[in-house]
């Protein structure tokens, strides 16, 4: 997943190099920091890529891209606001629905951030992140065969996900989910998670 969104940012600054609008210099720097893993410089990064951005996608990109750094900083209100701005911009940008999920998450709303978790599946079925963040939030909401549901496609998919493998033997083991205290409730919204 990572790797889609860093290829889409670099094919989104190679456009606007190759339109002139933005000179190589300035894409090394602003692509670099908006995938750095380092959230403020993502902050950066991504706000620079904004300025220069000329299409819906290539705003949506930008935009998601400082949701995401958001939600690394644990500023879950700004984040929920620029992955808003991400989706209003593309709403078939599925990385900020799955972004917005997380983000919802964060503020204590599962089944707000499920819904989100929804619309990013049915756009990409095969989001083991998503799945992975979909099973967390129906912990949190108390729901464990939905749960159990979502953590086992996400070992179909990735059959050497250890998250979903432990939370699913703690699930299948009979151990109480109140309150979402069982698993970690920590969503992805980490370097590499999406």
């Amino acid at each position: 997943m990572l790797a889609l969104r860093i290829t889409a940012i670099i094919a989104t600054c190679m456009v606007l190099v190759a339109s002139g609008r933005l000179g190589s210099s300035a894409l090394a720097d602003a692509t670099q920091d908006c995938r750095s893993g380092t959230p403020d410089m993502r902050v950066a990064g991504c706000s620079r890529l904004l300025s220069e951005a000329r299409t819906p996608r290539q705003r949506a990109i930008a935009f998601d891209g400082r949701c995401w750094a958001q939600i690394d900083r644990g500023a879950f209100s700004d984040a929920l606001a620029d992955c808003n701005r991400a989706i209003r911009a593309d709403d078939e940008y599925p990385y900020a629905y799955h972004n917005r999920g997380v983000a919802l998450a964060g503020l204590q709303n599962p089944s707000a951030a499920i819904a989100d978790f929804d619309h990013a599946l049915a756009m990409r079925p095969n989001f083991s992140n998503t799945l992975l963040n979909r099973a967390k939030a129906y912990i949190a909401l108390g729901n464990t065969s939905a749960a159990i549901r979502d953590f086992e496609e996400v070992l179909r998919q990735k059959p050497d996900n250890e998250e979903a493998r432990s939370n699913l033997s703690l699930l299948r083991g009979g151990l109480s989910v109140a309150g979402g205290s069982l698993v970690s409730n920590t969503l992805c919204g980490s370097v590499g998670c999406n």
